[in-house]
C-alpha cells in the first residue's frame, strides 16, 4: 500500500518553475543609447502583452528614472544594503512595466559580490514577468558583465564610428571568454540601412578572425531626432508616435523576442496607455 502511495505522490511532483528569460542591453562605449534603446525596448515588449521588468543596472549613472520621469522612495541600491524589500523598490512605468531604479551617485552596486546579490533579488521578483530587460553601463568590468553573462540574449549597442565599433568587439571578445556566446549588434544611430549593414560586417568579419565566429546583427536603429527629443523632454519616442527609429525598435523587438523561444506571455492585457483618452460622449 505505502509503494502505491509513494507512486501516486510521485506522479504529482510539481515541475520546477520556469525561469524568467532576461535581455541584457549592453555595450562597452558610453553614449551610444544604452539606456535609451533599453526603455523603448521594454516598453514596447509590454505592449506586446508581455509583463516586463525593467531594471537599471548601471552601477552610480543609472538614467532610467530620469528618461521615464520616474521617482522612487527605494531604489535597488537600498534593497541591496538591506533597507527595503526588493518589492517596495518597484515603481510602475509607461505601459505598466514595473521598474527598478538605480540610484545616481552610489557605489554600492560595485562593491564585491553587490552585484550578485542584486541579480538574485530581481530573480526572485522577475518570477511574477515574463521577460526581464536589464540597462547596463558602459565599460567590460566585473558588474556590468555579471549581468551579461546571466541573461538569455545579450545585445551590445554600437554606433558605426570607429571607437564604438573597436569597444564592441572587446565587449565580445570577455563575453565570450567568460561565457562561450556572444552578443547580438544593434547598430544605433544608422544614417541607412547600408551605414548599419557596413558597420555590422565590419565586426562580423574580426570577429570571424579571432573569436572563431561571427556576430549576428539582431537590429539597426536610424539617426531620427525624435529619440533625442523624447529623452530629452522624459517622453520615449514609443510613447510619441512614429518615425524611422520608431519602426526599427518595433523590429528590434521582434527579433529579441524571437531570439528567446522560452518567452511566454502570462496574461494578455491591453495597453495601460490606450485607456488614458476617454470614451467619446454618446
Amino acid at each position: 500500500m505505502s509503494g502505491q502511495l509513494d507512486g501516486l505522490a510521485a506522479s504529482f511532483v510539481l515541475p520546477a518553475p520556469r525561469r524568467t528569460p532576461w535581455i541584457c542591453v549592453g555595450g562597452a562605449k558610453g553614449g551610444v543609447g544604452k539606456t535609451t534603446i533599453a526603455v523603448n525596448l521594454a516598453i514596447l515588449v509590454a505592449r506586446q502583452g508581455y509583463r516586463v521588468l525593467l531594471a537599471d543596472l548601471d552601477p552610480g549613472c543609472g538614467d532610467v528614472g530620469v528618461q521615464l520621469r520616474l521617482a522612487a522612495a527605494a531604489s535597488l541600491d537600498d534593497a541591496v544594503a538591506g533597507n527595503c524589500a526588493i518589492a517596495d523598490a518597484l515603481v510602475t512605468g509607461p505601459a505598466g512595466i514595473a521598474v527598478l531604479l538605480g540610484q545616481s551617485g552610489s557605489t554600492r552596486l560595485l562593491g564585491e559580490n553587490a552585484m550578485a546579490v542584486a541579480l538574485d533579488m530581481i530573480g526572485l521578483v522577475a518570477r511574477d514577468h515574463d521577460i526581464v530587460i536589464a540597462d547596463t553601463g558602459a565599460g567590460i568590468g566585473a558588474a556590468t558583465m555579471a549581468v551579461a553573462e546571466r541573461s538569455d540574449l545579450t545585445l551590445a549597442i554600437t554606433t558605426p564610428d570607429a571607437a564604438a565599433v573597436t569597444d564592441t568587439y572587446a565587449y565580445a571578445k570577455v563575453l565570450q571568454r567568460d561565457t562561450g556566446r556572444l552578443p547580438q549588434l544593434v547598430v544605433n544611430r544608422s544614417r541607412s540601412i547600408d551605414e548599419a549593414a557596413r558597420t555590422a560586417a565590419k565586426l562580423g568579419r574580426v570577429a570571424l578572425k579571432f573569436l572563431g565566429t561571427s556576430l549576428e546583427l539582431c537590429a539597426k536603429v536610424a539617426l531620427d531626432p525624435a529619440v533625442d527629443r523624447g529623452a530629452a523632454e522624459q517622453c520615449p519616442v514609443s510613447l510619441r508616435g512614429d518615425g524611422p527609429a520608431l519602426a526599427d525598435l518595433r523590429a528590434l523587438c521582434a527579433n529579441a523576442l524571437a531570439a528567446i523561444p522560452d518567452t511566454r506571455r502570462r496574461a494578455l492585457r491591453p495597453d495601460p496607455v490606450r485607456r488614458l483618452r476617454p470614451a467619446a460622449a454618446r
